[in-house]
Parts: C-alpha cells; sequence; structure tokens
C-alpha cells in the first residue's frame, strides 16, 4: 500500500411511552487493523465528530405518520433527536501481534418530543445533554499469516463496554399530570446503558498484489453481561464489508456496505419499540495531510431501514435518520 487507507463503517442505529426517540447509535468504527491499517508499535490517536438527526417516524420499513394528541398520556414523537457524538480513540500496539484501545465517548443529544398528558392539552417536552458516555476497553490479537502477512491479515477484537455513562436524564417541563415529579427520559436515550456489555469481533483484509486497491470483511457482537435498574439493552451483531482505492498520492476512495441487527431492549423500564435491522451503503474519502497524519470523512445512506414496533401497541414505532455523517483526524505518534 502506498499511504495509509482509511475504511470507517459508520452505522446508525435508532431506537427508543412507546415512542421511540431515536437517540441511541452506535459507535463510528475507526478499528484501522480491520483493514490491515493499524501501526506495529507505539500510540495512535482518532478524534472524529459524528452527525445524525432522527427525525423519521418509521414502524417496520416504512414511515408512518404520529398520532394526534387525544389525552392519552402517551409520549407522541411528532419532533426529533439530534445525535452528536466526539470519540477519542487511543491505540495502543505492543507489538505486531497484541494490542489494546481505549474508546472516550463525549456525547450530545436534543431529543424533543410532544407529551400528550391526561389532565390539560399537549406539552412541548426537551432533553439536551453533553456529557460522558460509555467508554469501551478492547483488546485486539493478529493472527501470523507467515508469508502472505504483507498482503492479507486477521484478528480478533474482545474487551468491555463499561457503564461510565448517565443514566438519570430528565426532560423538561415535567407532566402537568406529575408536576412535582421529575419526568425520566427513557433509558435509550441517556448517555450510558448503565450495562456492561463484552464485545467480540473477527476481521480478515486482503491488499492486492502490486495495486492500489484492497478490500475487507469484519464482524462484530456486542452483548450485556451486566445489567441494572431492570433495563437491558439488546445485543447488536454487525458485519462490514469495505474496500479502498488510492486515486492519488494519499488521497484514497473509500466505499463501504454496513449490516447491523439490534435484538429488542427488555426489561421493565425497557421500550418494547426497539431493535431492528439496517443495511447502509458508506462513500467516503481520506487525505494524507503528511505521513503521520490522516484526514477523512463518510457519508451514511441507508438502504434498508426496519425498525421494531411494539406488538402489543400498532400504533407504536421509532424515530429514524434519514443520512449520517462522520469526519475525523487520525494521529500517529
Amino acid at each position: 500500500m502506498k499511504s495509509l487507507k482509511f475504511a470507517l463503517p459508520i452505522v446508525l442505529f435508532v431506537n427508543v411511552a412507546h415512542a421511540s426517540c431515536g437517540s441511541s447509535f452506535c459507535m463510528v468504527n475507526t478499528n484501522w487493523d480491520t483493514q490491515g491499517l493499524s501501526h506495529d508499535s507505539g500510540l495512535q490517536a482518532d478524534l472524529r465528530y459524528t452527525y445524525a438527526k432522527a427525525d423519521r417516524w418509521m414502524a417496520g420499513s416504512s414511515s408512518k405518520a404520529t398520532e394526534a394528541p387525544a389525552n392519552s398520556g402517551e409520549e407522541i414523537e411528532n419532533k426529533r433527536t439530534i445525535n452528536q457524538i466526539a470519540n477519542l480513540n487511543l491505540d495502543y500496539a505492543i507489538n505486531r501481534q497484541w494490542g489494546v484501545m481505549l474508546g472516550l465517548p463525549f456525547v450530545m443529544r436534543d431529543h424533543a418530543h410532544t407529551l400528550d398528558p391526561f389532565s390539560s392539552g399537549p406539552v412541548a417536552q426537551q432533553a439536551t445533554f453533553s456529557e460522558l458516555g460509555d467508554i469501551r476497553l478492547l483488546g485486539k490479537y493478529k493472527f501470523n499469516l507467515g508469508t502472505h502477512e504483507h498482503d492479507a491479515g486477521a484478528g480478533l477484537r474482545f474487551g468491555l463496554k463499561l457503564p461510565t455513562g448517565a443514566t438519570n436524564k430528565t426532560m423538561s417541563p415535567p407532566s402537568p399530570d406529575e408536576p412535582t415529579t421529575p419526568y425520566a427520559l427513557e433509558r435509550s436515550s441517556q448517555p450510558g446503558t448503565g450495562s456492561t456489555d463484552a464485545i467480540l469481533g473477527a476481521y480478515y483484509f486482503r491488499n492486492a498484489p502490486g495495486s492500489d486497491w484492497g478490500w475487507f470483511v469484519s464482524a462484530q457482537i456486542q452483548s450485556a453481561i451486566a445489567t441494572k435498574d431492570e433495563y437491558r439493552p439488546g445485543t447488536e451483531v454487525s458485519l462490514d464489508l469495505g474496500m479502498h482505492y488510492e486515486v492519488a498520492q494519499g488521497l484514497n476512495l473509500l466505499l463501504q456496505l454496513n449490516g447491523q441487527h439490534r435484538s429488542r431492549d427488555t426489561g421493565a423500564n425497557a421500550n418494547p419499540a426497539s431493535g431492528g435491522h439496517s443495511l447502509n451503503l458508506s462513500p467516503g474519502a481520506s487525505y494524507a495531510l503528511s505521513p503521520q497524519t490522516q484526514l477523512y470523512g463518510y457519508v451514511q445512506l441507508p438502504i434498508v431501514q426496519y425498525m421494531n414496533a411494539d406488538p402489543a401497541e400498532p400504533a407504536s414505532g421509532q424515530l429514524a435518520a434519514r443520512w449520517s455523517a462522520t469526519v475525523g483526524l487520525t494521529q500517529r505518534f
């Protein structure tokens, strides 16, 4: 490979009354070792910003209209959730085979909806916060492929998502039905899930010998192993297929197909209208500002979006994003 080529899967998964706020989305994946782009020793820092606005009300694979206020006591998701995350990944390669990674997400979220109380007319509610989310700590292992090591590679990623993000954010104003009681923001919209999750992934990459292009495939599963407060986030399974092509010195075109499935959240504080599956096309580009510094960007466009509704509530659904975007900077030390 003539220069470092970044291929970044951006998967937005929007989910969670029986109205889902569309506020939970997967971390942008900058697993450069997955694409054969990792360094063999020392520290690499990746800082990225992701934006998505969930304002499309969906049930299954179709858009739908929200219900009119009728003193139902429910939330009407007729507005939006703006999701922004600034994520810092610190990746340290111990040697050619072993490495560790620390992921620090800073979550900026703005959710607004209409509350339809029993005792009065509709009330506009909003929750806005900016703070640390759930930290991830991962180990990495790369298999020794012998003579094919320069053109191909395979490895594993394994670790934990820790419950470092808050789970006690509230909406404002409170409900007129209970004006002295704080109105809790639903659990899937909080900065953290409150759970400790196990993460396991595997990958394979191949770079065409004597050529400027290469491809990779990766898969990952994330599942909660310890929960609290009667809430368990759904298990996530992702599959990514990508390629990169160098069109000029330091300039690379990137393309990925990203699939994800998430099961429903469970527990007394979970929303049954949660989970689903998606397939997304993610074109992008990267540019080498220097041998140690790379600037990259991606836009993700949904090909398939399927949002689970609550089987017991035909009017339920979830907010979905029409697109998402990421820009980032990676620095080797």
